[in-house]
């Protein structure tokens, strides 16, 4: 499914294999395995496609937006990574309004590289579980459970989960870009 979607918005974007592969800095025989499904991308990867083509990373999950104000846990949109073991589920039902919000689940001892995102961006990370060492700009962070921190998205450098305890993180991000 998102290598079908990869295919719809270069093709509306009138953008060859090529075009995109020098504008992500990746193959057109990487991109084409995965628009074919024959290859998952990573998530540096998929954000690097992403802004190229100047989308979320969610909308390759689904391009319809729902109506219903709520978003039951058993229905949220889910992207899921190997390497790190990192999960992005979505909170908010519409990428078309002004934030989104995420939970960000991460497994212990793992660390993440942030991606420079298609937009600038204000975000929030509030820690539900386990200990989150973030670095912004210059600074690194340690935060435990009830713990928060505001940034401007271009600041964020990475964020790791503690040896001990998975990680889970209530990320709020205006505007939606992730």
């Amino acid at each position: 499914m998102i290598g079908q979607r990869i295919r719809d918005r270069r093709s509306e974007l009138n953008m060859s294999l090529r075009d995109l592969g020098d504008k992500t800095g990746l193959t057109a025989s990487f991109l084409s395995q995965v628009e074919n499904d024959l290859t998952s991308p990573s998530i540096s990867s998929l954000q690097r496609i992403a802004n190229a083509l100047r989308i979320p990373m969610f909308a390759f999950l689904d391009s319809d937006s729902q109506t219903e104000q709520v978003v039951r846990h058993d229905a949220r949109k889910t992207l899921s990574f190997p390497e790190p073991h990192l999960t992005y589920e979505l909170l908010t039902n519409d990428l078309h309004r002004q934030m989104a919000a995420y939970m960000i689940c991460l497994k212990a001892g793992e660390r993440h590289k942030a991606q420079t995102l298609i937009h600038p961006t204000e975000e929030m990370m509030y820690v539900l579980q386990g200990e989150l060492t973030l670095v912004v700009g210059d600074r690194t962070y340690s935060l435990q459970p009830g713990d928060s921190i505001y940034y401007e998205g271009v600041q964020l450098r990475s964020f790791s989960a503690g040896e001990k305890e998975d990680l889970r993180v209530l990320c709020v991000i205006t505007p939606p870009v992730l």
